[in-house]
């Protein structure tokens, strides 16, 4: 873990210790030399007019993931049911930076801000911020007191999510910390699948600002064959991908502002570093090539959103 990292986190482990005051002092003068990091609190919005006020039904779970309320009684957040919330998040801004920047969010997968996952989330806010773009790093599930909610995609998280996304976009836009034509989103697994809701014409035409761009890394595209999508949007995803489908995502070429990006041999977590492992009977392995040219796209197309056009690539 990155210094900048470790002292953000040590200040907030630390907030009910004793020695707080003098933690903090040490945290604010080493992180004053990397980045400016601040822990946030998002309001969440839902009251759109794609939304509903059912709550969470097993017999249509699609449908009950447009919802007005912050908790919908998902078996993940224990059946509760409540209005109103807000989600956390990490701000991140280049050192010296002022005035709205163009903004990066980073959407986590389906087991939340795990190990491997913050060390993705961090990796890539590093890049980002050497590039001058800010890093909303959007924590979906600590305020919902979910842990997880792996399994076989049914888009009720993901277009819930997708509704987390939008209102962070809000709050960085109405705050004037981000420039509101030049914010894109980043999403891996679970987090893909939210971002392509995000594009999802349900979802954007309803909604006062919308993204620059959208990056999916090895979503579920599983069933959205249906949809159309209206933000340009770009799918990273393995041929050897267990967790999702990649010849769904390819599927999705046609409906939409959308390039495929097809790694051979590639398997789900192609981007996280370390030695592979199984998860939820899924293979989960580093390929340091594919990682590469994902942000390498990435970046590619931020700073030249014109250069975008729908494709498939192999």
């Amino acid at each position: 873990m990155n210094r900048r990292r470790f002292c953000a986190r040590l200040a907030r482990t630390n907030q009910s210790n004793n020695m707080k005051s003098v933690v903090a002092a040490a945290v604010l003068t080493l992180v004053a030399t990397a980045a400016s990091a601040e822990q946030v609190r998002i309001k969440w919005i839902g009251d759109y007019s794609h939304n509903r006020d059912a709550v969470y039904s097993p017999e249509d779970k699609y449908r009950s993931g447009l919802s007005r309320n912050f908790l919908n009684g998902a078996p993940e957040e224990g059946g509760k049911v409540q209005r109103d919330g807000a989600l956390s998040a990490e701000l991140l801004k280049p050192k010296g930076s002022s005035g709205p920047l163009p903004f990066v969010i980073l959407m986590h997968g389906c087991s939340g801000l795990t190990r491997p996952v913050q060390k993705w989330a961090d990796e890539k806010a590093d890049i980002f911020l050497s590039h001058g773009y800010g890093v909303l790093i959007l924590d979906s599930f600590t305020t919902r007191h979910v842990k997880a909610v792996c399994g076989e995609g049914d888009y009720h998280w993901g277009l819930r999510r997708a509704e987390d996304a939008y209102s962070a976009l809000n709050y960085l836009i109405e705050n004037k910390i981000a420039d509101k034509s030049r914010v894109f989103v980043m999403g891996r697994s679970n987090g893909g699948s939210a971002a392509l809701q995000i594009g999802n014409a349900i979802m954007s035409d309803d909604h006062q600002y919308g993204f620059a761009m959208i990056f999916a890394v090895s979503p579920g595209c599983a069933g959205l064959d249906r949809s159309t999508f209206v933000r340009p949007t770009v799918i990273f995803i393995g041929d050897k991908d267990q967790a999702n489908d990649p010849k769904k995502c390819e599927q999705l070429e046609v409906h939409g502002p959308i390039r495929f990006v097809l790694y051979p041999g590639v398997n789900h977590g192609f981007e996280d570093k370390g030695p592979a492992y199984v998860f939820h009977g899924w293979r989960m392995e580093y390929n340091a090539k594919a990682d590469t040219e994902t942000i390498d796209q990435v970046l590619a197309l931020m700073a030249n959103p014109k250069d975008f056009k729908a494709s498939k690539e192999r």
